[in-house]
């Protein structure tokens, strides 16, 4: 019997040793896909818990932002199956969705500018239902006519069709911007690797280095901005980083308020000694108890002997 169950725990050490052999080479090649290809397209921090120290992303070019015509033909194919809504009204919201993108690409949008737009297309789509389904009545009469008389027609799968023309454009995309576009930024350098082409390091000189959201149709798309900083040689611009003016933006923050070492050990020196102030204190307020606790005990102890005396006495 000891012998089977000293075996056991060998026959468990060994499976663990094999599990973790036949493992190595994915851990190794999802390390690589990390370190080289994953980190740069989601943005990766470098951090602990005094300050930043490096961040990734790759940078793109403006088609990034026809990405809503890929979840939202989708969406519009599941609608379509599900004829919970006209054709016609699927349709309107695809040209919608996909003439937004193109205003994204093409134009800078403030908040009044996107306060009109989405007040356009409020009255846009109310228009188009008052005057189908309350009135039956289409002021471009002329105009949908000779689209009728195209006989053009539009079927579920012509939704499913357009997602796929749109992944293919997303992801030749983000494949020419990890080839070509990848940036890490530290304390002091900004680094840009190119495929089979160059990798440069130039110094942020002065600090500077800023991040801008210049369009909110961007940042609603994309949470995207643009990331300038200085050469010896002026200002280059990394435009469309993706959540530059989200969680990756405020990183990019930290990494600007850049604090020395001395300073980083000086307040974790101030917070040690903040630490052991309190328990110091803790400290000494258990023994101010435990000293009174002896006062009453000698007090008790005193009153037993007096009232002994007496009772002796009598």
């Amino acid at each position: 019997m000891a012998d089977k169950k000293e075996s056991h725990p060998k026959s468990q050490a060994s499976s663990k040793g094999f599990l973790a052999i036949l493992l190595w080479p994915f851990a190794r090649l999802f390390k690589a896909l990390h370190k080289h290809w994953i980190s740069y397209i989601t943005g990766y921090v470098l951090r602990d818990r005094d300050r930043i120290y490096s961040v990734k992303f790759v940078w793109y070019g403006d088609s990034v932002y026809l990405h809503p015509m890929i979840w939202g033909s989708l969406l519009l194919y599941l609608l379509a199956k599900s004829t919970w809504v006209a054709p016609g009204y699927l349709l309107l919201a695809w040209f919608a969705a996909l003439f937004v993108c193109y205003l994204t690409i093409m134009y800078n949008f403030n908040i009044i500018k996107i306060s009109v737009l989405g007040v356009g297309l409020v009255a846009l789509f109310g228009l188009a239902y008052i005057s189908t389904v309350e009135w039956s009545w289409n002021p471009f009469f002329s105009f949908a006519q000779h689209l009728k008389g195209l006989g053009a027609d539009v079927s579920p799968g012509f939704y499913i069709a357009s997602m796929y023309v749109f992944i293919a454009l997303i992801a030749s995309e983000v494949i020419w911007a990890w080839l070509f576009h990848r940036v890490e930024i530290d304390e002091s350098y900004v680094y840009e690797h190119q495929f089979l082409t160059t990798s440069t390091r130039e110094p942020i000189f002065a600090r500077g280095l800023r991040r801008e959201t210049k369009d909110i149709l961007e940042l609603l798309l994309l949470g995207a901005a643009d990331i300038r900083h200085r050469t010896k040689n002026g200002y280059k611009r990394f435009k469309n980083v993706p959540f530059a003016s989200l969680w990756l933006g405020t990183a990019i923050d930290g990494l600007l308020d850049y604090r020395r070492p001395g300073q980083i050990e000086l307040e974790r020196g101030e917070q040690d000694a903040m630490d052991d102030a309190r328990i110091s204190d803790a400290m000494h307020d258990d023994d101010h108890d435990h000293d009174d606790h002896d006062d009453d005990h000698d007090d008790h102890d005193d009153g037993h002997d007096e009232d002994h005396d007496d009772h002796d006495d009598i």
